[in-house]
């Protein structure tokens, strides 16, 4: 029986989603998505507390690299670069990041680590249920980054000797090597 009241005591993501507090925050993040230079500020905001408590421990490990897939795609889609992520999606993850930054919510952020176990349940739960789309982001990101490096090499100012095969002394005739004093091949 103790047992299970622990259990009953660590939260649920699917609970905290399912919580009125969540519920006026998907509202709140539903208004965001209407001004795109507000979701980038969240986004930073969330990318700074993420960076400040990645240290932490595992758990805050796994929610950083969360944080960052979920940013990425909703910075993509927000820019328009990315498609057919559809606006319910948005509001979620949007809603996500604006919980990740409360200071006080089911478990309050100042309490180290565990502080932090709502806001993971919580992305982890949303990661989970939106993991079509999530392969579909990453692949597509992938995709993207292999096409920005391959445009960077096609660029990139190479420093190669381009005298390499000339004569390089000009009383020598063409396809002799000069070895050093008097000697010639």
């Amino acid at each position: 029986m103790e047992k299970e009241n622990i259990n009953n005591q660590q939260p649920d993501g699917k609970n905290v989603a399912q919580s009125p507090l969540f519920q006026n925050i998907l509202k709140k993040a539903e208004k965001y998505l209407e001004h795109p230079k507000q979701v980038t500020k969240l986004l930073n905001d969330a990318f700074k507390k993420a960076t400040a408590k990645k240290n932490l421990g595992t758990l805050a490990g796994e929610v950083w690299e969360n944080l960052q897939v979920l940013s990425r795609m909703i910075k993509a889609a927000m820019s328009g670069e990315y498609k057919g992520i559809p606006k319910t999606t948005l509001a979620g993850g949007v809603a996500v990041i604006i919980y990740f930054l409360m200071p006080i919510d089911l478990i309050p952020d100042f309490i180290p680590v565990v502080g932090l176990l709502d806001d993971a349940t919580l992305l982890a739960w949303f990661m989970t249920s939106i993991k079509s789309e999530l392969d579909r982001f990453k692949e597509w990101d992938n995709m993207v980054k292999n096409q920005e490096q391959k445009a960077l090499h096609a660029h990139a100012p190479h420093h190669a000797d381009t005298s390499f095969g000339t004569p390089k002394y000009s009383n020598q005739p063409e396809g002799q090597v000069h070895l050093g004093e008097g000697e010639n091949i």
